[in-house]
């Protein structure tokens, strides 16, 4: 088949590109450079004059442009006063419970300045400026919304992210004027909307916004693991494709009333103006919405030129009126996928539907649409992300069937809980039963450990995955061309290599821990996570540290689905914030904590995720039997340290022996606990103890020697803002004969110790 490209403006795009690439970095020089050789190989050559205009053009914009929004006048760390409007919804984060300390909640909001005075210096200085910045708030005016003009009182900081060079921490703020007409009816159009969502059931509650709008505020940090390792965040952020959807329908309706091509045309740029207000008018917003019109275009003329030629005009005007769009991995991710479906997606589905003869059209266009999206992104995605998902295109394919249902529906959705909400609600939970199954995909997909293939992040596994990818599709171009090799064969190739892959990769993930681990101490980040296992299978677990995705993948690569016991030894954030998924995907029989119920915010989280379980106190002097283990409790007694922290001096603290086997967990428990028990117990020697406290400097003298441990532990975060480990610490365990391995130097550390007392450890990074 011979591809139909018109290439004309593919050069003046790629020249437009390079030249801001090199005219916002430090090397404008060889840009200027690339402009005088264009020129002279014009001359001599005879090649169209309009490459060298075109190339000046583009470092004219690109320097004029670093002019406009590079003040070097900027100092950041002064006062200043910020005068703009807002450009985004509020973004809230809850205050994380740190220690004895919760931190307050925050806000945040986009703003578009029109002036900035600093007002640190001694000679105080205003000037225009024109580009966006962050404005972080303790408390947010309610008033404040998407349009809203304001003065800001505050201290500049540093800032790099999506553009955005500068933050500003808010202490003051005052309303110049309120959203306009059109603002608030947009912002009661969304809230209308997202009031509907809310109501609904399971993921689609976070899903649908995102599906929708592009809104991912509200979704949690599970969902959004979950999707990106199956390979479908790119749905909850606006894309060419819901676009194309959209316009597709709307075409459909206009041709249903025989309107003719100019009315169709004019409806379809009307609706596009709409929903980008809607979705707000952000770069990445317009891009998708012309390059989903774009990819629209070329599949309706049938051809691919058509598609492509306007493409890289986009491309053209994009990056002149934004040149460090050209340093975007979303700028690129969206060029890549709407190249790959006008290239791929005919010739594919065309492929699929000779090879399978009685395979529906819609149904081979669909996978010829998942098969080109990430083809034409695998090495961007894996450049941005440092990962390759394996399962991404059958993940896709799975949910690409659900995508025209959930956008109509949702979009209807939007319409009528405006128009007439009961029917609104109904379509929105219409709309959540697909959602739901895309959240169902991501999680099921996600659980595949062996389905990640990490590589080098940035500009080479960019470099090795487009080639790799390049030149598989290459060959299995080639043999089916000249028939190499019979299709059936071939198929059975294909789906052998996967399975050797995936039995790789599973051996991978299995060689850690050692078969017979007894314990293992999870890299939960700056927490405590620590899991015990007899002989007899019975699990023990031991608090669930801040994040209980990473608890779960940990529990998830020790192959525990049910858990005989779980102590939360007190009640800090690092130790119980990931309860609420851990207990939603194991069974856990019976659960024990601390009866000083301190922190009393922690503790009533805690409560509200556990109310249909029976909880029991653990005082020193109780005993358990699990299996083979034996679990004592040392501490705490029935009276309360008053002394330092309350709630790290109530930490469960417990000798657990499986036959020769014996583990000293210590929670967070401070000298004055510490001492405590020293003087209470007399032990025998541990194989291994859990240094307290994350190994924090406040640690009592004598208690490593009491300990006689032959190995010392640390559950620590990594450069974590509370200087732990500290040195004083690790000598302190060091100088009692310990080694000392922590999990921000090794990862998770898992032990087994032989009959003949031998510790074995192997450590996952």
């Amino acid at each position: 088949m011979r591809l139909d490209i018109d290439a004309r403006f593919i050069p003046f795009a790629l020249i437009i590109w390079i030249n801001s690439v090199l005219a916002i970095s430090d090397l404008k020089l060889i840009s200027l450079a690339i402009v005088f050789l264009i020129t002279l190989i014009s001359f001599y050559k005879k090649i169209n004059y309009l490459y060298a205009l075109v190339a000046l053009v583009a470092v004219v914009s690109s320097f004029a442009h670093e002019s406009k929004v590079r003040i070097s006048e900027l100092t950041p760390g002064i006062p200043v006063v910020v005068y703009a409007k807002v450009i985004s919804d509020i973004e809230s984060s809850s205050g994380k419970n740190i220690g004895i300390f919760r931190q307050e909640d925050t806000y945040s909001v986009i703003g578009k300045t029109f002036r900035i005075e600093e007002t640190g210096l001694k000679e105080n200085k205003g000037f225009e400026y024109k580009s966006k910045i962050k404005l972080d708030f303790n408390q947010i005016n309610p008033n404040i919304g998407f349009g809203t003009k304001l003065k800001a009182q505050g201290y500049l900081k540093e800032y790099n992210f999506q553009n955005i060079t500068y933050s500003i921490k808010v202490d003051k703020v005052q309303i110049v004027k309120s959203p306009n007409l059109l603002d608030k009816s947009l912002n009661s159009i969304r809230a209308k909307f997202l009031l509907v969502t809310s109501k609904t059931k399971g993921d689609a509650v976070e899903l649908l916004p995102g599906l929708i709008l592009g809104d991912t505020r509200n979704q949690t940090e599970s969902l959004n693991q979950d999707m990106r390792n199956s390979g479908l965040t790119h749905l909850t952020a606006v894309s060419g494709g819901n676009i194309a959807i959209l316009l597709l329908v709307i075409i459909w309706l206009c041709q249903k009333f025989n309107f003719d091509l100019k009315r169709q045309i004019l409806i379809g740029l009307v609706s596009l103006v709409l929903f980008a207000l809607l979705v707000r008018t952000e770069p990445s917003v317009v891009r998708a919405s012309f390059m989903g019109a774009v990819a629209l275009l070329g599949l309706f003329k049938g051809t691919r030129k058509h598609g492509l030629s306007a493409l890289a005009i986009t491309i053209c005007l994009t990056l002149l009126i934004d040149p460090n769009l050209s340093t975007s991995w979303g700028f690129s991710l969206s060029v890549f996928a709407t190249a790959g479906l006008l290239l791929f997606t005919r010739p594919f589905a065309d492929q699929i539907s000779r090879v399978i003869p009685k395979i529906p059209e819609a149904l081979a266009v669909l996978i010829a649409v998942a098969l080109s999206a990430q083809i034409s992104t695998a090495g961007l995605i894996a450049g941005f992300s440092g990962q390759i998902t394996l399962w991404s295109i059958p993940a896709n394919m799975l949910v690409a069937p659900v995508i025209p249902f959930v956008t109509i529906l949702g979009y209807l959705t939007l319409l009528f809980s405006n128009v007439f909400f009961p029917l609104g609600l109904f379509l929105g939970h219409l709309a959540a039963y697909f959602a739901n199954w895309i959240g169902f995909v991501a999680n099921q997909f996600s659980s595949f450990d062996s389905s990640i293939i990490q590589v080098p992040k940035g500009l080479v596994g960019f470099l090795v995955v487009s080639l790799t990818t390049g030149l598989i599709w290459l060959s299995l171009f080639l043999i089916m061309k000249f028939k190499l090799i019979n299709l059936k064969i071939l198929g059975f190739l294909i789906c052998v290599g996967f399975l050797i892959l995936f039995l790789m990769k599973n051996n991978y993930s299995r060689s850690w821990p050692m078969r017979d681990w007894q314990f293992v101490m999870c890299d939960v980040g700056q927490g405590d996570g620590l899991v015990i296992k007899d002989a007899t299978g019975k699990v023990l677990v031991v608090d669930v540290g801040p994040n209980g995705k990473i608890m779960n993948d940990c529990l998830k690569s020790l192959d525990v689905k049910s858990i005989d016991a779980l102590i939360l030894t007190h009640f800090h954030a690092d130790h119980v914030q990931g309860l609420e998924i851990v207990r939603n995907r194991h069974e856990i029989k019976k659960i024990y904590v601390t009866w000083v119920e301190d922190p009393i915010y922690e503790v009533k989280r805690v409560r509200e995720i556990l109310q249909e379980f029976k909880t029991t106190h653990m005082k020193a002097g109780d005993s358990i039997n699990l299996g083979e283990m034996v679990i004592q409790c040392l501490w705490p007694t029935a009276n309360k340290i008053e002394i330092g922290s309350i709630p790290n001096n109530s930490s469960i603290v417990n000798l657990v022996t499986i036959k020769n086997a014996s583990f000293l967990l210590t929670g967070d428990i401070e000298p004055p606990a510490q001492e405590a028990i020293r003087n209470l117990w007399k032990i025998p020697q541990v194989d291994v103890v859990k240094i307290p406290h994350h190994g924090s400097r406040f640690q009592d003298s004598k208690f490593a020697q009491w300990t006689k441990a032959r190995l010392a532990l640390i559950s620590v975060g990594e450069e974590n803002n509370y200087g732990h480990p500290a040195n004083s610490a690790i000598d302190l365990f060091r100088d009692s004969g310990m080694q000392v391995l922590s999990t921000d130097e090794v990862g998770s550390i898992a032990i087994e110790i032989s009959p003949h007392d031998s510790i074995q450890v192997s450590t996952k990074e």
